[in-house]
Formats: structure tokens, sequence, C-alpha cells
């Protein structure tokens, strides 16, 4: 609802030209440089003044370049999916910026930039506005009623956030809400994930650790094997013995010392760029396996509340550490290994809101397709049940 979706599928699309592109420039490039680099490593000046020099260099400062746009971007269509839930989670339509910088993790600065930004790229539906002299984030213009689904009664938006009915003590509470013309539902699927950890995680969670592992293994085999080879080379360029018994074997391709340590050099270089290039990747790798791992020891904990919210202070259970727990549930969130679940704020406090379900465009009476919904007396045209009848947000 607050995201640009057509926009976004075509900027994934270019995501991904971008980072083919990339690493073909910088591939390209960076084998040419170092053939040069090999072959005239004695006469530096003869790699300078070369054509395909400055080609090169180009062609890698582009390739760097699509790289770069293209992880920014992919990392701001992530942060752009995470505001829009927060958004349609709201149920006042006023958003602070202190509490959402909470819910990133986040500076307020930061978050006020990206949200301008984000507004004329990634998402619609919001206001930047002054209030009280103070900036705020305004969705569009939203009706909402919380109620219980056990007894009916209609309850204080307040009370919804604690997740139990001061009538009946029921947790199944739900909130309707219509904005911008759309209707949709937010509700409570708790008992769905109570003693069932796999609720609240991706499919395969085991088998993608497994998968991330053996990349990391075969990642840090890779750089250490290419560690190796440099050196054994490093220990060859310089070793007259070797250089000369290399030489005047029968089967020597070679016909001088300078062919011989080209040769080397070519192959040291080859060898740490080989090196350098699984450095990041293995890091990567790292990462994915400490957020499935967040996920999967939250989802565990989550499996055993049986109320919608949890204090985001209650995660100190996993390594002792808040902020690290923090930051590992948000990169899980992100990657969706941590699913039915979202970082919120209430009342001053960040509470994790579980087995939280929006339900889009449906009659919460007989599941009919919501059209045309513009004020808060819409009648469904299936059922003819009125779905609201509220009081706007003052």
């Amino acid at each position: 609802m607050y995201l640009r979706e057509n926009r976004i599928k075509f900027i994934k699309i270019k995501n991904v030209v971008f980072t083919v592109f990339g690493i073909f420039f910088v591939a390209s490039s960076l084998y040419v440089l170092i053939s040069l680099v090999t072959y005239y490593h004695d006469n530096l000046k003869t790699v300078l003044e070369a054509k395909a020099t400055p080609e090169c260099v180009v062609s890698i400062i582009i390739g760097i370049i699509l790289l770069l746009i293209a992880g920014i971007s992919s990392r701001l269509i992530g942060n752009a999916n995470f505001y829009s839930g927060y958004f349609e989670g709201d149920l006042s339509g006023y958003i602070q910026y202190r509490d959402l910088a909470e819910v990133m993790g986040k500076s307020s600065g930061i978050v006020r930039l990206q949200l301008h930004i984000f507004r004329k790229i990634y998402m619609k539906g919001y206001e930047l506005t002054k209030i009280n002299h103070t900036e705020q984030i305004v969705l569009n213009s939203k009706i909402c009623i919380c109620e219980c689904r056990y007894c009916g009664a209609s309850i204080e938006k307040r009370v919804y956030y604690t997740g139990i009915c001061p009538y009946c003590d029921n947790s199944d509470l739900y909130a309707r809400v219509l904005t911008d013309n759309r209707f949709y539902s937010i509700e409570s699927h708790v008992s769905e994930g109570i003693n069932h950890p796999d609720f609240y995680t991706t499919q395969k969670l085991a088998q993608k650790r497994m998968r991330f592992l053996l990349y990391l293994i075969l990642g840090i085999s890779v750089i250490v094997i290419a560690t190796f080879f440099c050196i054994d080379n490093v220990s060859h360029y310089h070793n007259k013995e070797y250089l000369t018994e290399l030489l005047l074997s029968g089967n020597s391709p070679y016909s001088s010392f300078a062919l011989i340590k080209a040769e080397i050099m070519d192959n040291i270089l080859f060898g740490a760029v080989f090196a350098l290039a699984f450095i990041p990747v293995t890091i990567q790798r790292g990462k994915k396996i400490k957020y499935i791992d967040t996920a999967d020891n939250c989802s565990q904990y989550f499996a055993k509340c049986k109320t919608p919210f949890v204090d985001a202070a209650n995660l100190t259970i996993l390594t002792g550490n808040s902020v690290k727990n923090l930051k590992s549930v948000r990169g899980a969130l992100r990657l969706r290994y941590l699913l039915n679940c979202t970082l919120e704020k209430h009342e001053n406090t960040l509470k994790v809101a579980l087995a939280r379900k929006i339900v889009k465009d449906k009659c919460p009476s007989c599941g009919g397709a919501i059209v045309g919904a513009v004020d808060e007396h819409y009648r469904c045209r299936y059922c003819d049940n009125i779905i609201m009848g509220v009081i706007r947000k003052k």
C-alpha cells in the first residue's frame, strides 16, 4: 500500500543488470591489467603508457559504480519494505521520527532523509509535515477501529497494543483500517505460532544454514589455498636455484629468467586477487549464518509466547546483549529469515508484534473484495455488512 510496486520491480531488474555488467567490467579489466603488470613489471612506464591501461581503469571505475548502485539500491528497497510494514501496522496515522528510528536502529536524521528520498522513488501514501513545530510522518487519512473477535467489544487502540481484551481477557484482537480508499484488517494469529517455531521462520531454514555453512567453508578454503599459493610463488620468485633448474630443464617452455619471473608474478597477482575477491563473499555468508541462528533462537522463544506483543528487551535472553540482538533481529527480518513478526514502538516501548497478519481489501464478515471504500460507513456489496462505523482520527 505504501510501496510503488511497479517501480520497485523495475528497479530490481535494473539492479540485476547493473550487477552483471559491473562484475563483467571489473573482472575483464582486472585480468588485462594483471597481465600487463605481469609481463612488464620491470618497466612500469610501458604499463602506464599502454593503450589498454586507461581503458581498463575507466572500466573498473564504471564497474565498481554499477555494483555500488545495485547494492545500495537493494539495501534501500529492503528499508522501504521495512517502513511500509511499520506504516501498515500503525493505527494513529501519526508517526514520530524518534519512534521509527528506534525501530530501524538508525538515527532520526537518517530516517528523515530516507523518507524524503523514498517518497519520490520507492514509497507513497504519506506526508512529512510539521505539527506543533515538530516534523512528523502523517499517513494518508485513516479510519480505524479495534475489536475483540471473541466477545465483539470495541476497545481503544492502546488496549489493542497490550493484546488483552479488558472485558473477556481474550487476546484474539483485531483492527479494521480504512486508508487511501483501501480497506484492510490487522489480525492476530498467535495461536498458530504456539509450540510451532516454524511459524516464525522461513521454510527450510536448516537447509539454508547448511548451505551457507558449506559456502563459508568453501570460501575460507579458497582463501587459504590462494594465500599459500601466493606465498609459494613469492618464495620461488627470488630463488635462483629454482629459477635455474626450471630454465635448464628439458621440458621448460621459458627461454629466460625474465619470462619465468613474469609467469610467477602473474600467479602471485591472480592468487592475491582471487583471495581478496572471496573475503567479502565469505564475510557475507558468515553474517547470514548469524542471522539464521538469530531467527532460529527467536522462533523458539516466540513459540512459547501466548500474547501478541513481546517487549524487545526480553530478547536479551539470546546472548545477553540487547543491542547486538536487535541488530541481528533487524537483519533476520530484512532477509525474511524471521517471519510473522515485526518490531514496533508502542507507549514509548519497543515491542515485537507476533503473528500479525494484514488482510487487504476483504470484508471481515464474508471475505468479499472491498472496492471503492471512501468513507467510514462503507456497506459490503456482498453481505450488506457495514464495515466501518467509527470516528475519524483527530
